[in-house]
């Protein structure tokens, strides 16, 4: 009894803040919760992999797999990916029928993935790396079917179906990163054989997943404008894209696997925590697509709440440069003690990441063209011009430092682009 009395206090007080400050507080936490569990479970099985992956194989093997994972990243951009935006922005309006109109616009546009891998796979395969030559080769077999149905997640959150998102992105993480373990205690120095192992379980899942996900469709109205969306968001992402992998590559190309390996490991939890961050503000991205709100709006909601956070922030920051190197140690060991200092140097990125994240998915709900064009068009050659100077200049460091900039870069040009005018789409 005192329990279900807790409960209807709880409610009573999440319906008067409510209707005092005009917010559905009952969605934003049922949402959240949801978000938090996917995130946590991503989080989980993500480093499981990366522990497992650090502890058993070289750093040569290791690298070369996260430099194979930027270039797939790299070649992604074939498939349309702003298409997964653009869908989910429609599916919130109703149009649920833009869904299966995308999937199949980047199936056929991800049929060009296939010459295009063979072509650099062979390149690496007689010039550079057969290894990694032959690993590019093989995902060519995959790329359509990785990239184009994995619009199931875009969909079932502009349905703000976030506890099915939830159930089915555990589930995916969970088969994967099982599959990947044992693999890797198979035999840990076989990169083809575990470059083909990850390719063969996300491409099962993904089309499974998507598969599922039809019988959420509630109607077959279309969005004509969803495809031209998703072609723009594309050519924004295009140079941003190459900017968001161009660290590892360099890194991999200039200073060999090894060194990249420690760059992966130093931002393998900031990388984590960045992204957790970005997720938990999904829910948010549907209402702004729905309501008639500006920026300055939505801040005066929430000014009340910007205090705890930043204290919040301030609290957990501290914790993070405490105990980060007793982390790393622990999940990967000595052999990548050298990560640890790159690792608290990415404090500033994860904290410049709370607003970038916000200012970047308002933006795109609300189809803000200066705040795109300056986040996502003009932002990703700094980005570049800034990553390459300070990678040739000072190397992993230069890369750390690079990514804190760049993050600071972004925020401001959205910024700057939402205090100019809507200059909508």
């Amino acid at each position: 009894m005192k329990l279900m009395g807790m409960f209807e206090r709880a409610k009573t007080k999440i319906n008067e803040y409510e209707k005092r400050y005009q917010l559905d507080l009952s969605y934003f936490i049922k949402s959240e919760f949801w978000v938090y569990f996917r995130q946590a479970i991503g989080l989980i099985t993500g480093l499981a992999v990366a522990v497992v992956f650090a502890r058993l194989a070289s750093k040569e093997v290791f690298g070369q797999y996260n430099f194979l994972f930027a270039l797939l990243a790299v070649f992604s951009l074939l498939s349309i990916p702003g298409l997964n935006t653009a869908v989910l922005q429609s599916v919130a309006r109703g149009y649920d029928g833009s869904y299966t109109k995308a999937v199949k616009t980047s199936f056929l546009w991800s049929l060009l993935g296939i010459p295009a891998l063979l072509g650099v796979g062979a390149y690496y395969y007689y010039y550079s790396s057969q290894i990694i030559g032959i690993c590019l080769m093989i995902s060519s077999i995959f790329f359509p079917l990785i990239n184009a149905p994995n619009t199931w997640d875009s969909f079932l959150q502009g349905k703000k179906r976030f506890d099915i998102t939830a159930k089915y992105g555990s589930i995916q993480a969970t088969i994967n990163s099982a599959a990947m373990i044992t693999i890797l205690f198979v035999n840990p120095e076989n990169l083809v054989l575990i470059f083909a192992m990850a390719l063969v379980s996300n491409t099962f899942l993904t089309c499974l997943l998507f598969l599922k996900s039809l019988r959420y469709i509630a109607n077959s109205a279309r969005d004509n404008k969803c495809i031209r969306y998703g072609y723009f968001l594309t050519s924004a992402s295009i140079v941003l894209t190459f900017a968001n992998n161009v660290d590892k590559i360099l890194i991999g190309s200039l200073l060999g696997a090894p060194e990249l390996a420690v760059y992966a490991i130093a931002i393998a939890i900031p990388t984590r925590i960045k992204d957790f961050l970005k997720l938990s503000w999904s829910p948010f991205t549907p209402k702004f697509c729905q309501d008639e709100t500006t920026i300055e709006s939505v801040l005066e909601k929430m000014k009340r709440f910007i205090l705890p956070l930043a204290l919040t922030t301030l609290f957990f920051s501290l914790l993070y440069l405490l105990f980060i190197d007793d982390i790393i140690l622990l999940l990967f060991g000595e052999k990548y003690i050298d990560s640890i200092i790159y690792s608290k140097v990415l404090l500033l990125m994860i904290l410049v990441s709370v607003p970038n994240v916000f200012l970047g998915i308002f933006a795109v709900a609300k189809k803000n063209k200066k705040a795109i064009i300056g986040g996502s068009h003009v932002f990703p050659f700094l980005k570049l011009f800034i990553m390459c100077g300070f990678i040739y200049q000072w190397g992993i460091m230069g890369a750390v430092w690079g990514l804190n900039l760049s993050m600071a870069v972004q925020a401001s040009l959205i910024w700057a682009g939402m205090k100019s005018g809507e200059g909508g789409l």
